[in-house]
């Protein structure tokens, strides 16, 4: 394998887990682990490119400079048989990803830096990057992975098979079949968890709906036959989805390889639009979109069945036995998840939820958001309202509205696997 090795690379003990989400938002120490060293001391000069590389790379930033910084200086250290080029396009941040992706370029001449001087949106800025691609395989990847070695190489033994036209890796999140129950903590324990994935699960690969977008590759040839991804999916979400559906249409394979794993943040990007509600009316006109293009209704995604998980999601269900009486109204931040609303004789409610009671589809903007929304469905009837160990983070990433349920309703305290705040004065 040949490999451009960092003067520096990212400590094997940076740790990856968030400490909240919406967006995502890793440690201090994580942060001044990545961001306190100097570009030059982690990113070794490569002079020349290869003219015609086996896989081009598009990634698209913007903003969310520590990401980017983790992504890129990780990928150009990767061990791969595979030459290749990253197309990278700054949609328009304004916290000096410009000027570090100028750098990166200026370093290493694989990296070719794109400018655009506002948010384009995922799938024009992507286009641009593939116009420029030249490799005879195209990676999308977000600027929130971490790739890690001989990733390229097994995309490539996917894609031989010339039935298959989109090939997506699997992670530790994606919302759909392709995230995995992962062991691994710190940037060294990927790696071996990379490689010991590749190698009990060598060649393997399933038919998926969607291939998200996260770390998606294809030929080149398929991409001139499919075409560009539709820019009218502003911004971003569902495009994906759209790219699935041509990819089908044209008679190929969209396949998931339980070979290649790629580490996947997630929301460190989209979730900028959180605070500012913006993010549901994208994710509600988007799919609109796509609704009215394919004539259907979109579903959420299939989960694969993680053992752990499952073993969490019963432990929820004991706790709920054990604080609410049968006949209770609960409410469960959910994440969409119909399992945690199986409550035996329980009455289960999704938060947040729709007015018709499915769930909303993304988290609320703000605490304002959150308290409103708490309110609506403690007046609609909810008297318990059930944290998941998992969502925790809520707690800490809205503040008032942590403080707005332990001032104004009683908690049951944490029962080992989620927190259970009573809404009325109904108690068991």
């Amino acid at each position: 394998m040949t490999t451009s090795t960092l003067l520096r690379p990212l400590p094997c003990d940076l740790r990856l887990a968030p400490v909240s989400r919406w967006p995502t938002t890793l440690s201090d120490e994580s942060v001044h682990a990545v961001l306190a060293e100097r570009v030059v001391d982690r990113v070794q000069p490569f002079r020349e490119a290869p003219e015609l590389p086996d896989v081009s790379i598009a990634i698209v930033m913007h903003d969310g400079l520590l990401f980017s910084r983790i992504c890129l200086e990780s990928l150009l250290a990767i061990r791969s048989n595979s030459t290749y080029e990253v197309i990278v396009v700054d949609n328009g941040s304004t916290d000096g990803t410009g000027t570090y992706l100028d750098e990166v370029a200026e370093l290493d001449a694989r990296v070719c830096a794109l400018h655009n001087a506002t948010n384009a949106g995922f799938a024009v800025a992507t286009n641009a990057a593939v116009s420029r691609a030249r490799g005879g395989i195209v990676v999308f990847l977000n600027n929130d992975t971490i790739v890690p070695d001989g990733t390229f190489d097994r995309i490539a033994r996917h894609l031989a098979d010339p039935r298959i036209g989109l090939v997506g890796a699997v992670t530790n999140r994606a919302g759909n079949e392709a995230e995995i129950e992962t062991s691994y903590r710190t940037y060294g324990e990927l790696q071996r968890f990379a490689c010991d994935r590749a190698a009990s699960h060598a060649g393997n690969r399933f038919d998926i709906r969607t291939a998200t977008m996260f770390c998606a590759a294809m030929r080149r040839d398929v991409w001139d036959v499919v075409g560009p991804l539709d820019e009218r999916y502003e911004i971003g979400l569902f495009e994906d989805d759209d790219y699935a559906m041509r990819m089908r249409q044209m008679g190929y394979r969209v396949v998931c390889a339980d070979d290649v794993f790629v580490h996947h943040f997630g929301q460190a990007s989209i979730g900028q639009l959180g605070p500012s509600g913006e993010y549901g009316r994208v994710f509600h006109t988007n799919r609109a979109r796509w609704e009215a293009k394919w004539g259907k209704a979109w579903q959420p995604y299939n989960r694969r069945d993680k053992p752990g998980y499952r073993a969490l999601v019963e432990r929820v269900r004991c706790v709920v036995r054990d604080v609410a009486p049968p006949g209770a109204t609960v409410a469960v931040i959910s994440k969409g998840d119909s399992d945690l609303l199986q409550l035996d004789d329980r009455r289960a409610w999704h938060f947040p939820q729709n007015t018709d009671g499915h769930y909303a589809g993304h988290n609320p903007a703000d605490s304002d958001a959150c308290i409103a929304e708490l309110e609506r469905i403690r007046a609609k009837g909810a008297e318990y309202l059930v944290i998941p160990a998992t969502s925790l983070w809520w707690l800490q990433y809205y503040t008032r509205f942590g403080e707005h349920l332990r001032r104004s309703y009683r908690s049951l305290g944490y029962q080992g696997t989620a927190t259970v705040f009573v809404l009325s004065g109904r108690d068991s």
